[in-house]
């Protein structure tokens, strides 16, 4: 029995393009974000998507509802799947970050395996829940498609979790706003099929 699972970041919204944090804010998708989200929806509306998992936020659910339309399906909401938590960096931009924690600002771009945001989340608690949520939708559907919009650490954890290496990993890796990343699970064993293709992007700018 085989299940396919649709990793997708949300579009775009106006926080990605002027590095503000917008952590776990209700934003919603930008121009832009629209645009991507309904191309990467008719991409996949020949494909037999059988239920759409999302992040509560704003931006993932819009995406997610967009790309369960061709499809007639409702969305389920998993609050395992929702951002990280920022703590004190929420709302704040990438230079303000840098000047008031230097030497977290610095991990942060290196290697964020280790790190925790003051007042936020550990990397490693995205990732007991990330891989909770991941395991959930797995549960619900065996031997289906499915798919995940989600965020962009988010992902990034979830592929080192199916590729079975440290998150150490995180900065090697590479999730454009509506990407699709896809993973093949068959008897146990989970393949990485493809990572941020935006491919059905082409011919958008970038920002």
């Amino acid at each position: 029995m085989t299940t396919t699972v649709y990793l997708v970041r949300h579009g775009q919204i106006t926080s990605n393009t002027t590095g503000f944090y917008s952590g776990r804010s209700d934003e919603d998708l930008n121009d832009l974000g629209y645009m991507q989200a309904r191309m990467l929806s008719s991409r996949m509306a020949g494909l037999a998507i059988g239920s759409v998992y999302t992040s509560p936020l704003r931006r993932a659910y819009t995406t997610a509802r967009i790309l369960a339309e061709p499809h007639s399906l409702g969305v389920n909401v998993l609050d395992d799947l929702i951002e990280i938590q920022l703590g004190d960096w929420q709302g704040q931009y990438e230079d303000e970050i840098g000047r008031r924690w230097p030497e977290l600002w610095k991990q942060s771009q290196t290697d964020p395996s280790e790190l925790t945001l003051p007042n936020g989340e550990s990397f490693s608690q995205v990732a007991v829940r990330a891989v909770r949520a991941f395991e959930t939708v797995l549960a619900a559907s065996r031997g289906g498609q499915t798919v995940i919009v989600t965020h962009d650490v988010v992902i990034r954890i979830l592929v080192a979790h199916v590729l079975g290496v440290p998150n150490s990993i995180y900065r090697r890796l590479e999730i454009g706003n509506a990407s699709l990343s896809t993973i093949r699970v068959a008897g146990g064993n989970k393949q990485l099929l493809t990572l941020n293709d935006t491919s059905h992007l082409d011919g958008l700018p970038l920002s």
